[in-house]
């Protein structure tokens, strides 16, 4: 449908396609239906035609943001020295990819693996699925920081080294989505939404709700399908600003957007700011100690910017009710 600076967007059913409002992406009305069952198969590729896969199938990273995984392989040479970590946790962590990779996709996963070695046989590969003391917590999913713990090395150091592509970083939603573009030939055109339900009291039902939904197709069917009472929905996790919807006026799926969608019987209470009790919560809470109590109390300079990975940790944990979060916005930009 659309290939633009690297950039590639498939039509994956009949339908309308228009801008968004903020002009960044295309948003697709479905006219039509399409599904598709694709067996598994074994292919074979070199560089050049993992890379002409990649394209094909639209494939994106969903690690790191607006990053095209042709244009991202492209960055590292065959003939290089550089590590590659495979990483079971997703940027939002979301749902459990490593557990539905390694049941439904484990043969599909382990050629994924070897072809790695094949075609970047210099490269060192750190694989963390299946080690059984990695339990997630958040922010474990967001790079930097995955690999600030998992090579004792600071945040600003594996950030550069993310930037300056020493590492080749794999999340297992952007695995998940490599393995069926290169073994089952389906683009990207689907992806998953999990569904969490809030109730009056602010209780979270954990009970795993997905949905593995095509691009552009219309969210009507969960408020529909849904006990009644849930009367607001926020595409937005506790870790984000939250941004209230009516559940009658959700929409349609946007694959580069939507990854989950929070169900509350009542509208969330907005945050009231009072003012800063010097609890030192948010440093105590920050996992890269970036310090970010300086920014409430106006000294900037002593903010440390280059650790700070804006995980929202700082701004959930303020018992003052004070958004951090948009103090670091405004130090970042």
């Amino acid at each position: 449908m659309l290939a633009h600076n690297g950039k590639k967007v498939l039509a994956p059913v009949n339908g309308v396609a228009s801008l968004t409002a903020d002009q960044k992406f295309f948003q697709i009305k479905q006219d039509g239906s399409w599904s598709t069952t694709s067996p598994y198969q074994f292919r074979q590729y070199d560089l050049p035609t993992l890379l002409e896969s990649f394209d094909e199938g639209a494939l994106y990273s969903l690690d790191l943001l607006e990053t095209p995984l042709k244009d991202y392989f492209q960055k590292f040479s065959k003939d290089s020295t550089f590590k590659i970590v495979l990483s079971p946790f997703c940027r939002y962590q979301h749902l459990n990819f490593e557990e539905m990779i390694l049941r439904d996709m484990k043969v599909a996963y382990q050629a994924f693996f070897e072809l790695l070695q094949i075609i970047f046989p210099k490269a060192e590969i750190s694989n963390f699925f299946k080690v059984p003391s990695l339990d997630f917590e958040h922010p474990d999913g967001i790079p930097e920081y995955f690999l600030h713990r998992q090579f004792h090395e600071p945040v600003f150091q594996t950030r550069k080294s993310l930037v300056n592509h020493e590492v080749l970083f794999l999340g297992g939603e952007t695995i998940f989505h490599i393995l069926r573009k290169l073994y089952y030939n389906e683009p990207f055109t689907k992806r998953h939404l999990a569904v969490f339900l809030v109730d009056r009291k602010g209780r979270m039902d954990v009970e795993p709700r997905r949905f593995f939904l095509t691009n552009g197709q219309s969210l009507a069917f969960i408020p529909a399908n849904l006990d009644k009472r849930y009367k607001i929905a926020s595409f937005e996790t506790v870790f984000e600003e939250v941004k209230p919807l009516d559940v009658t006026s959700l929409g349609y799926f946007n694959i580069y957007e939507h990854y989950s969608i929070t169900l509350y019987e009542k509208l969330p209470a907005s945050r009231k700011e009072f003012s800063c009790i010097d609890c030192m919560e948010c440093n105590n809470y920050c996992p890269t100690h970036a310090n970010p109590v300086q920014l409430i109390k106006g000294k900037t300079e002593e903010f440390e910017k280059s650790l700070c990975i804006s995980c929202g940790i700082c701004t959930v944990y303020c018992p003052s009710g004070i958004d951090i979060r948009k103090r670091i916005e405004g130090v970042l930009v």
